[in-house]
């Protein structure tokens, strides 16, 4: 008997069908954009992570953390990471 393959829309589907999945994958989702904006706005600063750690008052692996959704930052880590780059953080509810 062959198996079936399942193409990667499959497999989301099905794992999205269980409401305790669909929200860690959107637990998941909403991390990995807050990381991606971190990396994003100290790439177009031209800064590498050490030197934006030594704005946060903390370490590089912490920054490289962050940038790989392996930390999730507080409220107030997100305010300084704002600040850094001369910008307001922004929290909406959709």
């Amino acid at each position: 008997m062959k198996k079936k393959e399942y193409t990667h829309e499959d497999l989301e589907k099905e794992f999205l069908k269980t409401p305790s999945m669909r929200k860690s994958y959107e637990d998941g989702v909403s991390a990995l954009l807050i990381a991606h904006k971190i990396a994003d706005l100290r790439e177009r600063a031209h800064m590498t992570q050490a030197e934006l750690a030594r704005k946060l008052h903390t370490k590089q692996q912490v920054v490289s953390r962050m940038e790989k959704d392996r930390y999730k930052p507080s409220y107030t880590t997100l305010e300084k990471i704002a600040h850094v780059f001369g910008k307001k953080l922004e929290i909406n509810f959709i």
